[in-house]
């Protein structure tokens, strides 16, 4: 819970006359308290003695690193990022920084590293990775002071992303940078990152978050359609004619099922498809441990999404199951965690087999309607 009714934003900056004022227009505009120190070596034993308190950042390009030192953009600007970076690593949580500068020079760029993802788009608009404090520029056909557009661009970040910074940049970093690599970050982070912000932060029920089973699933569909698109799952897993539906039980059969020597053992539904699809690789793709957990994690989630009568049995399973541990949380994250793994070895896989046209030829062949367009080579 926080601990002060504003946004508590700490600012590097010295000058009397611009701290004079700008704490008004933050306050009234946003919500925003900015507390200034004139150089960094205050600002971080600050930060250093009570770090969980602040909620963003704010450099002014040209100003002090030590006390007694020039207001020197070059010398402030490469020691405190560096400083900023490692308090981050260890307080395990990334605050938000932005730079404010007066100067409005160009060779300020250089100086300012580009892990700050949360104003990508603020960079894209302007060309550029800081504010000025007396510029303006046009958005939607209205001219902005860009300090007031920080100020704002603040108070989003905090409302909206406070906790997912800390998710994406300190406790998963490197399962995002999957999904950034395989460009899913849209696609599958969006139902990712529900089911990961319940895990560390108290935002929800246990029975809302039973709820987000549907956000397991959903992020399965988009890995899957990935792996049709890349020619590593056949065609025949995306159903056309009912929207795009894809059968993640069949996918799981190709991902990771071992097919035994003796076939009568499989379930009419694992014939059916077997039936239908040689995996040309012989042995599943994926290793034993994922093979297991995305069985599970399709046995649980189903009926989460679609109303087929055999995701009805799944749903009625899945109903049964949860009261008799007190509609514990602890069967999704397990499965969340899994879907983490699971991103990192796409992420590997992909790496390793980036070819498309490849991939239809090496992973799989349709046994039937060999000469359909979904059939691209099948003379072996």
């Amino acid at each position: 819970m926080r601990d002060h009714k504003y946004i508590q934003v700490l600012w590097v900056e010295n000058d009397p006359r611009i701290i004079a004022s700008f704490p008004n227009e933050a306050d009234m505009m946003a919500g925003i308290e900015l507390y200034p120190f004139p150089c960094w070596e205050e600002a971080e034993i600050e930060l250093e003695n009570n770090y969980d308190r602040w909620d963003a950042i704010i450099l002014d390009a040209k100003c002090r690193y030590r006390k007694d030192d020039a207001d020197m953009a070059d010398k402030f600007l490469s020691h405190v990022f560096v400083k900023i970076m490692d308090l981050a690593s260890r307080k395990n949580r990334t605050i938000p920084w932005y730079v404010l500068s007066g100067q409005g020079e160009d060779d300020i760029r250089n100086l300012i590293p580009d892990t700050n993802e949360w104003d990508k788009d603020w960079i894209r608009l302007v060309n550029r990775p800081f504010y000025s404090k007396n510029g303006k520029v046009t958005i939607k056909d209205t001219k902005k002071h860009e300090r007031h557009i920080l100020f704002d661009r603040i108070k989003n970040h905090v409302k909206c992303y406070r906790h997912e910074l800390q998710i994406e940049y300190d406790l998963y970093p490197d399962v995002f940078k999957a999904l950034d690599n395989l460009d899913l970050a849209s696609e599958v982070g969006y139902y990712l990152m529900p089911l990961l912000e319940p895990i560390h932060f108290s935002v929800i029920s246990n029975e809302d978050y039973n709820r987000r089973y549907v956000d397991l699933r959903k992020a399965l569909e988009n890995i899957f359609r990935h792996m049709v698109d890349m020619g590593i799952l056949p065609t025949i897993l995306i159903n056309k004619g009912n929207k795009d539906d894809v059968n993640l039980s069949w996918s799981s059969l190709f991902l990771g099922q071992e097919i035994p020597d003796n076939i009568e053992i499989l379930t009419d539904s694992e014939k059916k498809f077997w039936d239908k699809v040689n995996r040309i690789t012989g042995k599943p793709l994926l290793p034993k441990q994922l093979s297991q957990w995305l069985k599970a994690a399709i046995f649980q989630t189903g009926g989460a999404v679609h109303t087929s009568s055999a995701d009805e049995e799944l749903t009625t399973n899945l109903d049964k199951y949860l009261p008799l541990v007190g509609k514990s949380p602890y069967m999704l994250r397990c499965l969340t965690m899994g879907l983490c793994d699971f991103i990192l070895w796409y992420n590997n896989f992909i790496r390793e087999h980036p070819d498309k046209e490849k991939n239809l030829k090496d992973f799989w062949m349709l046994k039937e309607n060999k000469n359909s367009s979904d059939n691209p080579k099948r003379k072996r």
